[in-house]
């Protein structure tokens, strides 16, 4: 057994510096520029990803299963903190943060704890629940902007609501994102007196979006509003 886990190592050690050769081939010249800091940096990276952040990876995975099916079946305090047998999301998000898994896990707590009404908990988690993901990725934002104002905070989560719309204006989920942060966010700037930037924002919206969803009508009626409130 301890044969199988030298070989297997040395296996991985060579293909981590297969890569980092052929990436160095692709790029000698810039790599050259920098000495030797870049290229241990490049052997760090590619050590990273295929020694540690890939096990880790799947080590992450294995271990939240359990937590999923509970959260299918809507037992989400269950989900959230596991059991005698398993790990629930809160351990498996503070274990494997960083990881695709542990985003994953700060998701589903940061869903728990919000239907909990434990909005700053709610908060902590959707803050790390960053995915690279351009759908998910805007979620995660407008989960955040949507916190910020369930605990008072309107201008920040007026913020990021903005953001999280922004970020859907370019994303492959424009046309069904967009709008529901577009219309979020300018309701928020209402609230905060600041109607130009809620004018600015849903003139975006009526002009820009599908005039037959719910937003683009919601949106055509408060942008009149604010017209007729201005004149």
């Amino acid at each position: 057994m301890a044969k199988q886990t030298t070989d297997d190592t040395i296996l991985n050690v060579q293909e981590v510096y297969g890569k980092a050769e052929s990436f160095m081939d692709k790029n000698r010249k810039p790599v050259m520029v920098g000495g030797g800091i870049i290229i241990a940096a490049i052997v760090g990276f590619f050590a990273y990803q295929f020694l540690y952040k890939a096990p880790k990876e799947k080590e992450a995975a294995n271990a939240s299963w359990r937590a999923f099916q509970f959260q299918e079946v809507d037992s989400a305090a269950v989900a959230l903190n596991g059991a005698a047998d398993f790990v629930g999301f809160e351990e498996i998000a503070n274990k494997y943060s960083g990881t695709k898994t542990g985003k994953i896990a700060h998701y589903w707590c940061g869903i728990n704890y919000r239907d909990m009404g434990e909005y700053e908990k709610a908060l902590e988690h959707f803050k790390q629940a960053d995915f690279d993901d351009e759908a998910l990725g805007v979620i995660s934002m407008g989960n955040v902007g949507d916190m910020y104002v369930q605990l008072g905070n309107n201008e920040e989560g007026a913020s990021w609501l903005d953001k999280a719309a922004k970020k859907a204006g370019s994303s492959a989920g424009r046309n069904y994102l967009a709008p529901q942060y577009i219309l979020k966010a300018s309701k928020v700037y209402m609230e905060l007196g600041q109607d130009d930037r809620a004018i600015s924002l849903l003139k975006d919206l009526t002009d820009n979006y599908d005039n037959k969803s719910q937003e683009w009508g919601e949106g055509t009626r408060l942008l009149a509003m604010l017209k007729a409130k201005k004149s």
